[in-house]
């Protein structure tokens, strides 16, 4: 059964990478388009795309309307675009097997299949947010520990303990992660 999808690109290179690395798909249809503009986009079909960087994906994670939206990055990036995940939106290495391409087109191109991402609730102490604001201000540990007046191993506990349930790896990563889910 042949799946329609949008796929959005910026250049006929970034078109012709994408078309190449969907061929293998054999039950994949799609209706390429050129982005153009920056204004808000909505199709009835899931749309793939590819994001060159963090700002790309957000910008397109908020300008385009549809029922899926599947980010391709490169592989460098795809910790920093899984933040993005939510039930309606889903990042993929460039560089992914075929068969994990092929799961996940499987996934996105039908909409009667909700159990692809589930967005996890995070729910973050009141000290943890302090420290998290703080780290987003730019402070470092020793300064969030003499601000908050506690211990500079505190600041180190908070800070692993969000690590943990917000499922990133880096100071960097907390961070982009607060900012976009709005946690702070």
């Amino acid at each position: 059964m042949k799946r329609t999808a949008v796929l959005l690109y910026h250049s006929v290179l970034e078109r012709e990478q994408l078309l190449c690395r969907l061929s293998p798909i054999s039950f994949l249809e799609l209706d390429c388009k050129k982005l153009e503009g920056k204004e808000c986009m909505e199709y009835r079909a899931p749309v793939i795309c590819f994001a060159r960087d963090l700002p790309t994906a957000l910008h397109l994670k908020q300008q385009v309307s549809c029922p899926y939206l599947l980010l391709f990055c490169p592989p460098s990036l795809l910790g920093m675009c899984s933040l993005l995940e939510d039930a309606h939106c889903r990042a993929q290495s460039l560089s992914c097997s075929v068969s994990t391409l092929q799961q996940t087109l499987l996934c996105c191109t039908d909409v009667r299949e909700k159990e692809c991402v589930q967005e996890q609730v995070v729910a973050l102490t009141r000290r943890e947010e302090q420290v998290l604001a703080l780290m987003i201000s730019g402070q470092d540990i020793q300064s969030i520990a003499l601000i908050l007046g506690i211990k500079r191993s505190t600041v180190v506990a908070h800070k692993k303990h969000m690590f943990l349930k917000s499922g990133v790896h880096t100071t960097s990563q907390l961070v982009v992660w607060a900012m976009l889910k709005q946690v702070c």
